[in-house]
């Protein structure tokens, strides 16, 4: 049997019973991160949350039903400056952010776990995420990882144009795919947007990531939010992009389980 939610969702136990749980040297308490932002207009402000809530579930599904993990409520609020200034976007401030990841870190660390897992969900949450990891270990001793779904795990290319690999970072192809095939009723079909977004095609490849990165704001690169072509998708690739991303998730948590560390 898989694992179901409600068998690890921690806040559903009672404080006597996790002071109490077993193994909890090798449990790993895990973070759903995301964000409450525009996503074009065609996809509901609540859409990261809604992919990692998603990918979260179909991960459980990939788990044997006596795997050492213990979710924690989705944090959906995250830092979405990139997105400020279109209606709807709620975003809180880095230092905030770090801040609320650090607090929960230490109350996880009170609890008697040693293993603490952040799933991301959001890219604008990325880089914060990769150094307050660090400062979590420095101050309580855990053993910290980051999981980040957005264009690190399972990354997709398979049925992604050139163009979308390239500009499809935000409520493109990837984004619309997945929610197509997983709240579909969420999907503005008739307000899909078609194509690129003519700034960016003039901008040539704009540095995103790799070696090279600007601070772009999305209102620098499109009017309507969107960053990629959403016509592109179907609910046929959707199914592919979670699929994998749950099973490199499954993937992942297992290695944390097992990862072996004694610190000199």
């Amino acid at each position: 049997m898989s694992l179901t939610f409600d068998a690890c969702f921690l806040p559903y136990l009672t404080t006597e019973e996790v002071s109490n749980l077993p193994r909890k040297e090798s449990a790993v308490v895990a973070l759903p991160v995301a964000s409450i932002e525009q996503h074009g207009p065609h996809l509901p402000l609540y859409t990261d949350s809604l992919i990692v809530e998603e990918v979260v579930k179909r991960t459980l599904a990939q788990l044997p039903d006596d795997f050492p993990l213990w979710l924690l409520p989705l944090l959906s609020y995250g830092r979405s400056n990139e997105h400020a200034g279109f209606s709807g976007t709620v975003t809180l401030t880095s230092e905030t952010l770090v801040r609320v990841l650090k607090e929960i870190g230490d109350s996880v660390a009170h609890s008697g776990f040693r293993r603490f897992a952040i799933i991301n969900g959001h890219g604008g949450n990325t880089e914060i995420i990769d150094f307050v990891i660090r400062d979590i270990r420095e101050q309580t001793g855990l053993m910290v990882f980051a999981l980040h779904l957005y264009l690190r795990v399972a990354v997709p290319a398979e049925g992604l144009t050139e163009g979308e690999q390239v500009y499809g970072i935000h409520a493109g192809d990837v984004e619309t795919s997945i929610m197509l095939s997983c709240r579909p009723e969420q999907v503005r079909q008739e307000r899909v947007p078609t194509g690129l977004p003519e700034q960016l095609e003039k901008m040539k490849a704009p540095p995103f990531m790799g070696p090279l990165t600007f601070a772009w704001l999305t209102r620098d690169l499109t009017d309507n939010g969107v960053l990629g072509d959403a016509s592109l998708a179907t609910a046929e690739k959707g199914e592919r992009f979670l699929s994998a991303a749950a099973q490199e998730t499954a993937a992942l948590l297992k290695r944390i389980v097992d990862f072996e560390f004694a610190p000199r």
